[in-house]
C-alpha cells in the first residue's frame, strides 16, 4: 500500500487551503493578529519550507545544509502559490512512491532531541503540520471577517 493512500487527507487539506487563499488580497495576506507574529503569507511559506526541510533535507537527503534564504523574502501571492505548488508536487511524489515497507525504521534522529524520525513519523508530521497551520490561517481570515470553508 502506498503512503498516498494512507495519507490522502494531505491532498484534501491542501486543496481546501489553496481554494481559499488564492483569492486573498495583499492586505489580507499580510494581516497579523495581536500577539501573533505570523501573517497568512508567512504561514503559507512556512508550510512549503517545512515540506522542503523534511523531504529534501531529511527523507531524500538532497541537500546537507538547510537553506531558508529561498523562503525569507517571498510574500507576493503568485510567488507563494508557485512555492506551495512545487513543494506539494514534490511531497506528493514521495507519498506516491513510498509504501509501508520499513515505515517504522528510524533513519534520522534530531540532534539534541528525543525525536527519532521514521518514514511514518516524517509523513505524519508534515501532514499534521499543514492541517494545523490551515486552522491558523482560517482563524486569521475569520478575524478579518472573511469567509472560510466549514471544515
Amino acid at each position: 500500500m502506498k503512503l498516498a493512500e494512507i495519507f490522502s487527507n494531505y491532498y484534501t487539506v491542501r486543496q481546501e487551503l489553496m481554494a481559499v487563499v488564492e483569492r486573498l488580497t495583499p492586505d489580507q495576506l499580510a494581516f497579523t493578529a495581536p500577539n501573533h507574529p505570523n501573517s497568512i503569507a508567512r504561514l503559507l511559506v512556512h508550510i512549503a519550507e517545512t515540506e522542503y526541510g523534511w523531504l529534501d533535507m531529511v527523507a531524500l537527503k538532497k541537500e546537507t545544509v538547510f537553506d531558508s534564504s529561498r523562503f525569507e523574502k517571498i510574500s507576493a501571492l503568485p510567488e507563494i502559490l508557485k512555492l506551495l505548488e512545487y513543494h506539494f508536487d514534490e511531497f506528493s511524489r514521495y507519498l506516491e512512491n513510498e509504501d509501508l515497507n520499513d515505515w517504522d525504521r528510524v533513519f534520522y534522529a534530531l540532534p539534541e532531541s528525543d525525536v527519532k524520525v521514521s518514514k511514518r513519523w516524517l509523513v505524519w508530521h508534515v501532514v499534521e503540520h499543514q492541517a494545523r497551520h490551515r486552522g491558523q490561517i482560517f482563524m486569521l481570515m475569520r478575524m478579518q471577517n472573511l469567509e472560510v470553508p466549514n471544515v
